[in-house]
């Protein structure tokens, strides 16, 4: 498995031959490099409906590869937009396929999709599960901290961590290291949605000096990658 950070919320995650985009936000931060990367992709999740995470996956959707995951109310948008190919799923579902396990969990945070001056309701907001070959990726979505990510450490014993740090919007560098070090074992954690514009510029070094197990923190560059 290999995990690449686009950064914002946006990943790679390659599971043997197939291609895994989350988020496609392609924002001002993102690398260039891999614009051609990006295209075709097996599967887009879509954590919720805001502008930084749905992106552009009606750019990205390829019509004859692509299975865009998320929520039943963004599947239904996503439909009138003519992507055919979407898997609508809610919290605690989950489906597998080419030997990946992808299931929805629970997240703490807002869903709209904004279409010209109307907001349309987006479903819940959520985080996803990915399970491929004995790996555990938890992507947390946009969310605060919430007691039952004990439950979720529980159901998925997630051992990989992509978790938003940035405030404002989700965890700061202080809840979202609290919710590591009291209901996660990752073994490795990357953390996003942050300095991506202003209003979630952090110093990264206040989240990885508070995780109780430092060496699991792998704060990455846009572009940047790990194999797992």
């Amino acid at each position: 498995m290999k995990i690449v950070w686009l950064g914002h919320a946006a990943f790679i995650i390659y599971c043997g031959e197939k291609k895994i985009l989350i988020d496609p936000y392609i924002s001002g931060s993102f690398p260039k490099d891999y614009e051609q990367e990006i295209q075709s992709p097996d599967y887009i999740l879509v954590t919720h409906g805001h502008g930084d995470h749905l992106g552009d996956t009606l750019r990205l959707y390829d019509r004859s590869r692509t299975k865009v995951v998320s929520n039943v109310e963004i599947c239904n948008w996503l439909r009138t937009k003519d992507v055919t190919n979407c898997a609508g799923l809610n919290i605690g579902g989950s489906f597998t396929e080419n030997d990946i396990q992808f299931s929805m969990v629970q997240a703490i945070h807002s869903s709209s999709i904004t279409e010209g001056d109307k907001s349309i309701y987006g479903g819940l907001a959520a985080g996803f599960i990915i399970r491929y070959n004995g790996r555990s990726v938890y992507h947390f979505g946009d969310t605060d901290i919430f007691s039952d990510m004990g439950l979720i450490q529980q159901l998925y014993s997630p051992d990989i961590g992509l978790i938003p740090v940035g405030g404002t919007y989700t965890m700061s560098p202080r809840t979202a290291a609290i919710a590591c070090n009291r209901f996660f074992n990752f073994r490795m954690i990357i953390p996003m949605h942050y300095s991506t514009f202003p209003a979630i510029d952090v110093d990264i070094n206040d989240f990885a000096n508070s995780v109780n197990k430092k060496d699991t923190v792998c704060c990455l560059k846009p572009g940047e990658y790990v194999e797992i």
